[in-house]
């Protein structure tokens, strides 16, 4: 009998949403049946380490999303941060459809989840050290390249946007 996959969730400021993130979203679709992709910080823009919008990171996401073949199982939603660590899993139940695991790397989100009795899985890296956002927007910052970390999509959006001039004006 095949086991049903479940929908699992991958949360992120995704500042910006480079080729790491796609690279682990694509692998948590595979392992799937529906990917929430929770966009953190909603509320925080136009700061050095959260120089893009809300809109602007649903818009990078949905770009290269949308015409994949695991688009449309994929949900973005925008989560406002909650700053206690003891309401945040609550915090995010509440503003998110139901989720079965939760695909993360990062240890307070890991902690938080299984002390919430979620289960968790870890996102194999996809080179790491090349696909960092606060590496990408330090080469932003110095005008040195980094759009070829980007998705093609996402680069068209960033240098729209003019999103060089914004981190090294932040």
């Amino acid at each position: 009998m095949k086991k049903n996959k479940p929908v699992a969730l991958f949360i992120g400021r995704f500042q910006p949403f480079h080729c790491g993130h796609l690279s682990a979203l694509r692998w948590i679709a595979v392992r799937s049946s529906k990917v929430i992709v929770a966009i953190g910080s909603a509320q925080k823009s136009f700061e050095p380490e959260n120089p893009f919008t809300i809109k602007e990171r649903e818009k990078m996401i949905r770009s290269e999303i949308g015409k994949a073949a695991f688009g449309k199982r994929c949900a973005v939603v925008p989560i406002t941060d909650v700053n206690d660590n003891d309401l945040w899993v609550s915090h995010l139940e509440g503003r998110l459809p139901a989720f079965e695991v939760v695909f993360s790397n990062n240890a307070l989100v890991k902690r938080l989840m299984k002390r919430a009795g979620k289960k968790v899985s870890s996102i194999p890296f996809f080179r790491r050290d090349v696909y960092d956002a606060t590496k990408i927007r330090g080469m932003m910052k110095r005008a040195k390249r980094w759009q070829d970390r980007v998705p093609i999509k996402v680069r068209t959006i960033l240098k729209r946007m003019n999103a060089e001039e914004r981190v090294k004006n932040l």
